[in-house]
C-alpha cells in the first residue's frame, strides 16, 4: 500500500467519531446502534491503529465482535482488509 494513503487512513480511523462510523457503516449496509458505535470507538481509542499490523486488527476485530455481532466483524474485517491493500 502507498505510505501516504496508509497514513491517511491510519489517521482518519484513529480520529473516527461514532457518528462518523455509523454513517461509514451504513455506507457499508452495516446497522450499528449508537451503544454498538461508541464501544467500537472505544475499542478503537485503547491503541494506536496502525491497518499495516495483522495481530492489531485481528485482536481489535475480536473485540468489536464481542460488543456487536460475528457479521458485523466480520463485514469490518472485509473492509480492513481492502484498505489495508
Amino acid at each position: 500500500m502507498n505510505p501516504f494513503l496508509q497514513q491517511m487512513i491510519n489517521h482518519k480511523l484513529n480520529t473516527l467519531s461514532a457518528e462518523e462510523l455509523i454513517a461509514l457503516g451504513s455506507q457499508y449496509n452495516i446497522q450499528l446502534t449508537d451503544a454498538q458505535a461508541a464501544q467500537i470507538i472505544r475499542i478503537l481509542r485503547q491503541e494506536k491503529i496502525d491497518v499495516s499490523d495483522v495481530k492489531q486488527r485481528d485482536r481489535i476485530i475480536k473485540r468489536i465482535e464481542a460488543v456487536t455481532s460475528p457479521q458485523v466483524a466480520q463485514t469490518i474485517q472485509v473492509m480492513f482488509q481492502s484498505i489495508s491493500r
